[in-house]
């Protein structure tokens, strides 16, 4: 569609010239407390790592926005962010066709993000961290496949990223395998499954902070236990399981932020808002 062709051509430059004025939802009222000296610092030590390491595009003035990123998903630790940005370059050179047209106008993205995947919550949590979540049942999986759910939680995160609050304080997951049947797992292949989670894992610059597991079968445990080799210690830490027992999720996540279909009492979540926003965004105006 025309208004659509021009749309983020390159999908890199819509982040690298971003406004941080704008937020798709509300975000948190707890900005980042790093020091604005501790800030500038770690942005002009790794600026010349960047000119030394091959980035010197990227150690440009007007590219500030999207270095800081980096810098935040590491902790203003300028040596490991540079080392995000390597990874981040390269696996998108590794896995080109993935980044592909990678925007909310893509139907099979829609398809997805309209049955939540992800879901995003307008509340935060009592950490300031955005909360995204998952019921699996909801996978059609003979309209869209596993690499699809991919694009479209990337295309979410990228939009998420761009508060500057979100990069501070990141992200926390509930997935619901709740009537997830082994039929729809045979739709996952453990070594896709291995490489998207290293994609989001070593080279997106986002800080995923918890993964909390809820009503998982058997089957996903089986899955689990043959991906889970491949994850650094850290990120195995971070996937908690719960089971049948929503009470422990509920220690986790106050059940006044949660939608009723995980125990909480905001009305059931419509994915549609989460669409909307990303449409909404894409193209500057309100939907």
């Amino acid at each position: 569609m025309a208004e659509y062709a021009e749309y983020r051509q390159n999908n890199m430059d819509n982040i690298l010239n971003y406004n941080y004025g704008v937020e798709l939802f509300p975000s948190s009222s707890h900005s980042p407390v790093i020091k604005k000296n501790t800030r500038e610092e770690a942005l002009i030590k790794l600026k010349k790592l960047l000119r030394i390491n091959g980035f010197a595009f990227l150690a440009e003035n007007n590219k500030e926005a999207f270095i800081m990123m980096f810098l935040y998903a590491r902790k203003m630790n300028e040596s490991n962010a540079l080392s995000l940005i390597q990874n981040y370059y390269q696996f998108r050179r590794e896995h080109d066709l993935w980044f592909r047209r990678l925007e909310p106008f893509d139907p099979k993205i829609q398809m997805a993000i309209q049955d939540g995947f992800p879901s995003v919550l307008s509340n935060l949590d009592r950490r300031s961290r955005r909360v995204l979540f998952m019921v699996c049942s909801q996978w059609n999986t003979e309209r869209y496949c596993l690499l699809t759910i991919y694009r479209a939680l990337l295309v979410s995160l990228e939009h998420l990223i761009q508060d500057v609050n979100t990069q501070y304080n990141g992200f926390v997951f509930i997935v619901d395998w709740t009537n997830f049947t082994a039929r729809q797992t045979m739709n996952i292949s453990p070594r896709l499954l291995h490489v998207m989670l290293q994609g989001l894992q070593d080279c997106f610059p986002a800080k995923i902070k918890a993964v909390h597991f809820i009503n998982q079968p058997w089957y996903i445990d089986g899955l689990m236990s043959v991906v889970k080799p491949f994850l650094k210690e850290k990120t195995k830490n971070k996937i908690i399981l719960h089971g049948l027992n929503l009470n422990t999720l509920h220690e986790y996540f106050p059940k006044d932020i949660l939608p009723s279909e995980l125990g909480g009492e905001q009305p059931p979540y419509d994915s549609r808002i989460w669409l909307k926003s990303l449409l909404g965004s894409s193209l500057g105006v309100d939907l």
